[in-house]
């Protein structure tokens, strides 16, 4: 899943990230056009199929009335002189049926026109629940007319001989249809058309009627109500491809067009989604804050004094991110009271529990300038406070806003009185100014790390000098973070006037098991050299 997520959020990636979402847009709007298409078919299919049935719907229409009629006003008795009249009067209706029979229980005794010797139509091919018994190709000699075959309907004992109807036409050669009458089982009876697309079309899949799935065509089964005629009709894709050529070539444009124009909208709102600002936002909890303790070395006594807890954030793909990406966004956001509880929270809870307990430390956590507030500050650092024989804790006021000069006085004092010392981060960058150097009461100021990693005898190595006067004079301490080498640790132990540096050339800044046995090993009973080793 990190992986995944990472390509996700891999600006490298995003090229092809559209590319691929252009392509599966397409195949998507391909197939829903697809579909769309095979339904305007399918529509096209079932229309010409209930006209080819038309006629068996009139003569199922025709049979149900005239057997309702024979059972209503045929009475006589069977064979009879007015048996025969009352079917010839049945005869004369205007539905097309003229040959009607006594059968009673599938047994022929006689005709509209004459009597003859019983004739048993045998087994019925249906016997419909509603009473009546079906027999489809029965030869007709025992009426007289050898050669011919027709269907017999039987119900309560009278029977009508169905005349073959003159075989349907499709109306575009694209179609090719079978006619069947259907048993209430799974029998079914060829009438016309080609034999064996009824079997395929009823055994392929229902999407069948939309996408080209039957044989590499469509397929449908219309049947009449009350289902006993039906009739199965393909259209084969190549046929369709060839009639439609032209459209088909513009719907498919058509479709990359708006797969560019969806796919477009999806890319900028997963690019939003999945923007650095956006993803931190929703992945800024407790959990996703990793603290890192970078050792201040005192030069008073060439111990660590101290840490300033530095902060990192784990991305939604498990990398480290440093604050430089991230603090524009805590403070664009206005999260920086969030994310100095959750760091202070983090702090000690590690601290307390993983710092040898002879180790005396001073914690320093980094503000906002608009974050300066005593009270608060108080309340969020209480927890240390309660450890006061252990942990000092220090404000570092970065400079990334200009400070409200008599604001801060006031919150600095506040904070002085609370036993919260303050000191002034990245001096000589930013909003650092003489005026705040000169008036607000913090106990430290900090050199930002450009002057000490100057090259020697350039003008800001120049320009470090003059600002630790500057800032001796003020009656600040004086911290210098960036030290590197030997050289410039030991130019600041030179001036008398600085009192803690951090660095490289001290250790790289350190998770809470290396910092912790980072602190051990300066417990060891060594030699003090003018520097130490730097840890990787």
């Amino acid at each position: 899943m990190p992986r995944f997520v990472s390509l996700l959020i891999d600006r490298a990636h995003q090229r092809y990230l559209g590319l691929g979402l252009w392509l599966a847009t397409f195949a998507i709007v391909l197939l829903a056009g697809t579909a769309l298409f095979g339904q305007l078919v399918n529509q096209r299919m079932v229309s010409e199929a209930h006209q080819m049935l038309e006629p068996q719907v009139r003569l199922q229409q025709s049979l149900s009335s005239t057997l309702g009629a024979m059972r209503q006003s045929v009475t006589a008795e069977p064979c009879s002189p007015a048996f025969h009249e009352q079917l010839r009067d049945i005869a004369f209706l205007p539905d097309g049926l003229n040959e009607f029979l006594s059968a009673p229980n599938g047994v022929v005794r006689c005709s509209v026109t004459a009597d003859f010797a019983p004739y048993d139509l045998g087994k019925a091919d249906i016997a419909d629940p509603s009473g009546a018994s079906i027999w489809f190709d029965e030869p007709l000699d025992f009426l007289g007319r050898p050669g011919l075959v027709g269907t017999i309907v039987e119900h309560s004992g009278l029977g009508i001989v169905v005349p073959a109807l003159p075989e349907p036409v499709a109306a575009t050669n694209l179609l090719s249809f079978e006619l069947v009458n259907v048993a209430p089982g799974s029998g079914f009876w060829h009438r016309a058309g080609e034999t064996g697309i009824f079997a395929a079309a009823s055994a392929a899949h229902s999407w069948a009627g939309v996408l080209p799935l039957h044989r590499g065509g469509y397929a449908a089964v219309t049947c009449i109500p009350g289902g006993r005629t039906c009739i199965a009709t393909t259209v084969a894709l190549a046929g369709v491809v060839t009639a439609y050529m032209p459209i088909l070539v513009t719907a498919i444009l058509l479709a990359a067009f708006l797969a560019l124009g969806i796919s477009g909208q999806i890319h900028a709102l997963l690019r939003h989604f999945w923007s650095f600002e956006a993803r931190f936002h929703r992945h800024f909890t407790p959990q996703n804050i990793l603290c890192t303790y970078q050792p201040i070395l005192s030069l008073a006594t060439g111990r660590i004094s101290g840490c300033e807890v530095l902060v990192r954030w784990r991305d939604v793909d498990g990398a480290t991110i440093y604050p430089d990406q991230f603090l524009p966004v805590v403070e664009k956001l206005g999260l920086g009271r969030e994310l100095t509880e959750y760091v202070v929270d983090r702090a000690f809870q590690e601290l307390s529990t993983q710092v040898p307990f002879q180790h005396r430390l001073q914690v320093n956590f980094n503000i906002f300038p608009r974050d300066l507030d005593a009270v608060w500050l108080r309340a969020t650092l209480l927890e240390f406070e309660a450890l006061n024989q252990r942990f000092d804790a220090v404000i570092e006021i970065i400079e990334t806003d200009l400070l409200q000069t008599e604001h801060a006085q006031r919150e600095i004092d506040a904070l002085r009185r609370f036993g919260i010392r303050t000191h002034l981060d990245d001096f000589g960058t930013g909003y650092s100014n003489i005026e705040n150097l000169a008036r607000l009461p913090v106990d430290g100021v900090k050199l930002d790390r450009s002057f000490a990693m100057a090259a020697d005898g350039s003008l800001m190595a120049r320009v470090m000098l003059n600002a630790i006067d500057m800032i001796h004079a003020a009656g600040h301490r004086i911290i210098v973070e960036g030290v590197e080498t030997p050289e410039r640790l030991l130019m600041l132990r030179a001036t008398g006037q600085v009192d803690f540096i951090q660095g490289y050339l001290i250790s790289r800044p350190l998770d809470i098991t290396r910092f912790a046995q980072f602190l051990a090993d300066q417990s060891l009973p060594t030699p003090m050299r003018p520097q130490l080793v730097a840890i990787n």
